[in-house]
């Protein structure tokens, strides 16, 4: 859908004939929008894009959350259902050579386990976890994952508690 038919030039009035077909363009786009595995929620005439529950966490048709580079797959083996398997991934600094973390598999003990990776600037990275949230240290970039739940022994991440997915990048003026 094109919002406007030609590109509106410097100078034209906003009330010009263009801007009120644009806008209702814009409005029937609104009215009509449509999220794959989601929905749109509408409260108090503010439009907020919902991902429904899937892909990883079982449900119909989400996104598969171990296609990605420090992605996730729970229970990875189907012999534990508090595991939870994270994928290899590079860590990025600046001008540096690449890190590779190597994937691993984490079991969670306790509920509101933070997974992420350790990287000791320069040199290597490793996936690690913990009960407390990551803080960075001067030679330790701790780059949060995931914050994982554990009821009943089931580990589970709900999406809202997604906190990176794929390679980590860091400009090379941070240490």
């Amino acid at each position: 859908m094109k919002i406007f038919d030609t590109p509106p030039k410097a100078g034209i009035r906003i009330g010009h004939k263009m801007f009120f077909h644009a806008f209702l363009r814009m409005a029937k786009a609104w009215d009509n929008l449509s999220v794959s595995d989601g929905h749109v929620d509408w409260s108090n005439g503010i439009p907020t894009i919902v991902l429904d529950e899937g892909g990883a966490s079982g449900g119909g048709g989400g996104v598969d959350y171990s296609d990605f580079a420090f992605g996730f797959t729970l229970n990875p083996d189907g012999d534990n259902t508090a595991e939870i398997g994270i994928n290899a991934g590079k860590v990025r600094h600046g001008t540096r050579t690449p890190v590779s973390v190597t994937s691993d598999k984490i079991v969670i003990g306790t509920d509101q386990t933070w997974v992420f990776v350790a990287y000791t600037f320069g040199s290597t990275g490793t996936i690690t976890s913990s009960t407390t949230e990551p803080e960075d240290t001067e030679t330790v970039h701790n780059h949060a994952l995931y914050l994982v739940t554990l009821t009943g022994g089931i580990a589970g991440v709900d999406t809202g508690n997604i906190k990176h997915l794929g390679d980590i990048f860091i400009p090379g003026v941070y240490a």
